[in-house]
């Protein structure tokens, strides 16, 4: 999990670590200095991503 703005950085990470297809699920940047509704909103988007990443399907 990263948002936009770190999401090449954790690609980077990743391929340094040996893990080129590290699965990432990227949210809006940023998450800090919002709302707590907005934080909440981001989340819920990244659910259903995330359970495809994990899943497969």
């Amino acid at each position: 999990m990263a948002t936009t703005s770190f999401e090449s950085l954790a690609a980077g990470v990743a391929e340094t670590l040996d893990l080129p297809d590290l699965r990432i699920v990227a949210v809006e940047h940023p998450l800090g200095g919002i709302d707590e509704a907005a934080v909440i909103g981001r989340a819920e988007e990244a659910v259903e991503p995330t359970l495809r990443l994990l899943t497969g399907s």
